[in-house]
């Protein structure tokens, strides 16, 4: 229960930097598209690096690199879909946002999830479940908080 509190407020803390970026109606429709394209590209990179890690092992060797392999992907597959969601739907409703802030806000976001369920010793658990959504909301403020910071030396 304490696990599901802690991903809960890192969440949350994700989602009131967002809503402090810019209140509008983008905002939510990114955080959708970016979790939902954060789910599927996750999904197919799990996969696809599960098959991939372990060629030339055999035993348990290839059982480790099996779910390395998915564990990479996974959190690979959130960063790319979470800021390509985000980046896409930013487009369509003409929003010139910073594209490296949203892959670096993703980026972290998932570095965030990946190290708790790391100390919590539950990867199966929280990886899955919270790293595509909090990917999508650190890059969605990322990708808004780029756009409205003045870069030094302008």
């Amino acid at each position: 229960m304490r696990k599901t509190v802690v991903a809960m407020l890192l969440l949350a803390l994700c989602s009131v930097s967002v809503l402090a970026a810019r209140p509008e109606v983008a905002i939510g429709v990114e955080f959708l598209a970016g979790s939902l394209g954060a789910y599927a590209v996750a999904s197919v990179g799990a996969r696809v690096l599960s098959v991939v890690f372990p060629l030339g092992s055999t035993g348990g060797e290839s059982l480790s690199r099996a779910i390395l392999g998915a564990v990479v992907g996974f959190s690979a597959g959130s960063i790319a879909g979470s800021g390509l969601g985000v980046i896409a739907t930013g487009s369509l409703f003409e929003v010139k946002g910073d594209v490296g802030m949203c892959f670096l806000g993703a980026s972290a976001g998932a570095g965030a999830v990946l190290l708790l369920s790391v100390l919590f010793e539950s990867t199966d658990s929280i990886l899955p479940l919270f790293a595509p959504p909090i990917a999508a909301a650190c890059a969605v403020a990322g990708y808004n908080l780029g756009r409205v910071l003045p870069v030094s030396g302008d």
